[in-house]
């Protein structure tokens, strides 16, 4: 994020207390690396527009503490990313499983049909490089959200501080955790998600997943709810394709997560102006596990 920011002109300065030697050597190779490892007061000084505090950042922090006396904008990523975005169409991929994935089939899709699009992932993104793209000129910015909590400092979950206009979801599970420890309350988390969409916004989600039927039923009437299944499978001349309205597409992976993050990609890339038919061909080229 530090490195796409300062490549669009902004003013970046970052501290931190460990860092990895691939992160430390990409910052230095923009000038953004500091002087020394740690947190230091005179860090913080007025005119800062915003402090963002990485997940791990507790109340204590010196830096912190600095810019809270200079009643400078403190933060969480999730919300930074947010103000960043706030003048884009953001569609949102969540769920227990496969949002990466979903981000990497579709950003795979557009790439091929050269349709344009921000996007913002928490983790490295399979046959993408970089995890984070941002730009003055994309219209829509596609974000991985999560239902853990934002940082040390802000419970709301990462989605729901995103305010999607389109939230993309193909399953969710309950397991009992110290944030989660009730399936009520994770319930509530991406009912909230729901919630926080934006007016005339979309609920793309897996029909058969009993969870997020239930969330669908209780949508606001200006939501759309728009449900998918996979597409049918058939083998042939020792090939594996995809079977629908426009023919037989191969594919080079057919497991049932594959083909369940399929659909949710397909779903998704129509709302971007990509038929159903040109994602088909461009994903019948994709292979990456």
């Amino acid at each position: 994020m530090a490195i796409e920011l300062h490549k669009l002109g902004y003013k970046i300065t970052s501290s931190f207390v460990s860092l990895d030697t691939k992160g430390k050597e990409a910052l230095e190779a923009h000038g953004l690396l500091p002087e020394q490892e740690g947190f230091f007061a005179e860090n913080i000084v007025k005119g800062i527009d915003f402090v963002v505090p990485a997940l791990h950042v507790q109340e204590d922090n010196v830096e912190l503490h600095k810019a809270k006396e200079l009643n400078l904008q403190v933060v969480s990523f999730a919300e930074f990313v947010y103000w960043l975005t706030k003048d884009k169409a953001r569609l949102v991929i969540c769920g227990s499983q496969g949002k990466n994935t979903i981000l990497s089939m579709m950003l795979y899709a557009l790439n091929k049909h050269k349709i344009k699009v921000d996007y913002v992932a928490l983790d490295p993104i399979k046959g993408i490089e970089g995890n984070v793209k941002l730009s003055y000129d994309a219209r829509m910015v596609l974000l991985v959200g999560t239902e853990g909590p934002a940082s040390a400092l802000e419970s709301r979950p990462v989605h729901s501080l995103y305010r999607p206009h389109i939230v993309v979801i193909p399953n969710i599970q309950w397991a009992e955790s110290a944030i989660y420890p009730t399936y009520d309350s994770y319930m509530n988390a991406f009912k909230g998600l729901a919630e926080r969409i934006e007016r005339e916004g979309k609920f793309i989600y897996h029909e058969n997943d009993h969870n997020l039927s239930t969330i669908a039923n209780t949508l606001r009437e200006d939501i759309t709810a728009m449900p998918y299944q996979e597409d049918t499978l058939v083998e042939g001349e020792g090939k594996t394709y995809l079977k629908n309205r426009f023919g037989l597409f191969s594919i080079h992976i057919k497991d049932e997560y594959f083909l369940r993050n399929l659909s949710a990609a397909r779903l998704a890339c129509r709302q971007l102006g990509l038929q159903d038919k040109d994602f088909y061909a461009a994903i019948s080229e994709y292979s990456f596990l």
